[in-house]
C-alpha cells in the first residue's frame, strides 16, 4: 500500500491552486510486539482492519482565498493468505472545503502483497519483503482532474524491518525498538511521473514492554498500555527535492484493538512549501485475536518458510 504519509501529504497538497500527486498490521517477535503504526507500515503480516484513519489539514487564508481544511477518511483491510504471507487493500475518501475550491471523492485502490520472513526472536529482529500497487484510473475522475489524485500508477517493491532492543544490558533500554521501510516507487509513465524512492523509519518506546519484560512500575492500567513514538518519511524523486515529514505521537494498544493520534510536521522547506501540519487519529482492529477461527484466521494453515 502507500504509506499513509504519502497520503496525507496528497491530501494537504489539495490546498494549492495547482494541486499534486499505511497500518498496517502488529507483528510478534520473540518478547517484542511491534504495533500498527500510523505513517509507515510495519514487517508484520496479520489479519486486521483500520477503519478509519482520519487525517485533517486546516488550510490558512490566503492568496484572496478564505480558510478551510482538507479532511481525508482512509481505511485499509489486510488479509492473511497463508501464516507468512498476505495482502492488504485500501483507501480513502478525500473532502476539501474552503480555501477557493470544494472538492471530494475517492482516491485510487492500493493492493499490497507482502510475505514475513523467520524472525530471530532472541534479536527481536523481522524483515518483510513486498510489492506495492496503486491502481490510478479507480478513484474520483473530478479529483483527478483536480490534480488532488495520481493519474499514473505505480509499482513499489518493498523491504519492512523491525529491531527491538530486549537484548540490551541496561533494563530501561529494553521497551525502545525501531521499525523501517525502504522502497521504489515504479512509475507506469517515468517520462510524465518519475519514479522516486520512499523510505520511512520509527523511534518507539513500549511501556507495556517495560511493565512486562523490565520492570513493573506500578503505575495505572492506562499507563501500561501507551507507546510513545516518532515517525520519520521522506520522499526522493529522481528529478525534484527531497520532502518528509517528523510524526511525533502515541499508541494505546488493548487486546484486540488499538487507537493512535500523531502530529504530521513538515520537516524541511521543499515539504512546507506544499504542505503544513497534519493531524492523524486512527483506530485499528486486531481481526487475528478479536475473530481468531473466522476473519482472523490464514485462508490456508501453512507456513511457506517452513
Amino acid at each position: 500500500m502507500l504509506c499513509l504519509w504519502q497520503r496525507a501529504a496528497m491530501a494537504t497538497l489539495m490546498t494549492t491552486a495547482i494541486p499534486a500527486a499505511d497500518a498496517s498490521a502488529h507483528a510478534v517477535c520473540g518478547n517484542r510486539v511491534f504495533p500498527a503504526t500510523l505513517v509507515m507500515d510495519d514487517p508484520g503480516v496479520g489479519d486486521e482492519l483500520s477503519l478509519p484513519t482520519i487525517q485533517f489539514a486546516p488550510i490558512p487564508a490566503g492568496g484572496g482565498n478564505p480558510s478551510g481544511q482538507t479532511v481525508d477518511y482512509g481505511y485499509e483491510w489486510d488479509k492473511t493468505i497463508t501464516k507468512d504471507l498476505g495482502f492488504a487493500v485500501n483507501g480513502d475518501y478525500l473532502t476539501q472545503r474552503g480555501a477557493g475550491q470544494n472538492l471530494n471523492g475517492w482516491d485510487d485502490v492500493t493492493v499490497t502483497l507482502k510475505d514475513e520472513l523467520p524472525c530471530s526472536e532472541a534479536n527481536e529482529f523481522m524483515v518483510s519483503i513486498g510489492v506495492i500497487r496503486e491502481f490510478a484510473g479507480t478513484g474520483s475522475a473530478r479529483l483527478a482532474s483536480a490534480g488532488a489524485i495520481d493519474t499514473i500508477g505505480n509499482t513499489a517493491p518493498t523491504i519492512y524491518a523491525g529491531k527491538g532492543f530486549g537484548d540490551l544490558p541496561i533494563g530501561y533500554l529494553r521497551p525502545f525498538a525501531v521499525t523501517a521501510e525502504l522502497g521504489y516507487q515504479i512509475s507506469d509513465a517515468p517520462r510524465s511521473s518519475p519514479g522516486q524512492w520512499a523510505y520511512a523509519a520509527s523511534l518507539q518506546y513500549s511501556l507495556p514492554y517495560l511493565q512486562q519484560h523490565v520492570k513493573a512500575l506500578g503505575a495505572p492500567a492506562f499507563f501500561g498500555r501507551l507507546i510513545p513514538l516518532v515517525e520519520f518519511a521522506f520522499a526522493t524523486p529522481r528529478s525534484g527535492p527531497t520532502t518528509g515529514t517528523i510524526s511525533p505521537g502515541v499508541l494505546y494498544e488493548a487486546d484486540t484493538w488499538q487507537v493512535g493520534a500523531e502530529a504530521m510536521i513538515p520537516a524541511n522547506v521543499a515539504t512546507r512549501q506544499s504542505q503544513g501540519m497534519v493531524f492523524i487519529v486512527q483506530f485499528h482492529l486486531f481481526l487475528d485475536d478479536l475473530l481468531p477461527n473466522s476473519l482472523g484466521k490464514p485462508l490456508f494453515d501453512k507456513d511457506l518458510w517452513q
